[in-house]
């Protein structure tokens, strides 16, 4: 159940993300913004938030997830929304900036909850 709730809480604010600056700010259409958000949020979630953010750091691992939101983004408005570059490198780097903020925050909610494979170390501010 914990795993559910978090998952959730990442979810919306994938949506929340992606729609906002791809739906709203760059005209992409629903379809292409969801299917970014269940494959990003999967994953991020399943690599990212309960592998890779326990062996190295909370920002290491934001950098990490920083770098697949970008790519994910580029290749699918590039690939199935069939944009240019003009459209594609801002959506993608504006997405993936603004997913990176939310990322940082939501592993401290990982770390508090002891999900995945977290011992008992503590989460410093400079992680």
């Amino acid at each position: 159940m914990k795993h559910a709730k978090a998952f959730a809480i990442k979810g919306i604010m994938i949506l929340a993300v992606f729609s906002f600056v791809l739906s709203l700010g760059f005209r992409i259409s629903a379809e292409s913004t969801a299917l970014i958000a269940v494959l990003f949020g999967g994953v991020s979630y399943g690599v990212g938030d309960l592998a890779f953010l326990h062996k190295t750091n909370n920002v290491v691992t934001t950098a990490v997830e920083l770098i697949i939101a970008f790519i994910l983004v580029w290749a699918v408005i590039s690939m199935i929304e069939g944009l240019g570059a003009d459209v594609a490198l801002p959506s993608a780097f504006i997405s993936a900036l603004l997913i990176g903020v939310g990322e940082y925050f939501f592993h401290f909610y990982i770390f508090r909850h002891k999900l995945g494979s977290v011992d008992d170390r503590s989460v410093h501010v400079s992680d």
